[in-house]
């Protein structure tokens, strides 16, 4: 059966002098065309609740292990036995995540648009 609609569709496209059938082909596209809307929407869907869950793991928890020490907040020497602190964490093992620094910005910049009129300003 599909063979036969896709002769039909095929002898309608090729052979049509613009009258007529012409909306068959019209009809293929518009398929097509929301077909690949409904991919992006679904897309961007997931993206987003990736991106929000992301953000709210970051919002409970808002720090991570150290890169440098592997989070134990101090390196051995290259020479010996001694152990220095982590430059990069201060010793703590921790550091502040990317979503929480975007979470931070987000919260300043929000606050720096509502709080322009200070106390003394008011009339």
């Amino acid at each position: 059966m599909s063979s036969t609609l896709a002769t039909s569709t095929h002898t309608a496209t090729t052979h049509s002098s613009g009258q007529g059938s012409g909306s068959l082909p019209l009809a293929a596209d518009l398929t097509v065309t929301v077909h690949t809307i409904t991919q992006a929407a679904t897309v961007t869907l997931i993206v987003t609740g990736v991106i929000a869950f992301y953000l709210l793991t970051c919002l409970i928890w808002p720090f991570g292990r150290c890169r440098r020490c592997n989070g134990a907040g101090k390196h051995k020497s290259p020479f010996g036995k001694a152990y220095r602190y982590c430059g990069r964490c201060q010793g703590s093992g921790m550091r502040v995540r990317i979503g929480r620094h975007v979470i931070n910005y987000i919260r300043a910049a929000r606050g720096a648009g509502t709080n322009t009129v200070s106390k003394g300003d008011k009339k």
